[in-house]
């Protein structure tokens, strides 16, 4: 399992309507999103090299404006060879650039 974290200036909101752009940014498919509790979760397809992460991206408040955290888990096998991290920082560009604003961290 491989984690992000990121803060951003901005409020949880338009952090939360950017994260379409994050799900498209990875080829996610069956995207769920949970508004209440602030989290989407989408899955990655099957590839030649990988069986496909299950990704969980959640948005929560934070001193300076929203955090922004990311979780990848391998749908399948042990080791990830950095994949999980790729499509996590993938995830938060995306998602950067559609909010308008820079991570902090």
């Amino acid at each position: 399992m491989t984690t992000v974290q990121q803060s951003f200036p901005v409020p949880p909101q338009v952090l939360w309507n950017a994260l379409p752009a994050g799900v498209t940014a990875i080829g996610g498919q069956g995207p769920f999103y949970d508004a209440q509790r602030g989290y989407v979760t989408c899955r990655t397809g099957m590839t030649f090299f990988s069986w496909g992460q299950v990704v969980t991206a959640m948005v929560s408040p934070a001193a300076p404006g929203a955090t922004l955290t990311i979780q990848t888990q391998l749908k399948f096998g042990l080791f990830d060879w950095g994949e999980g991290k790729r499509i996590a920082t993938r995830f938060a560009a995306a998602v950067a650039y559609a909010a308008g604003a820079p991570a902090l961290t």
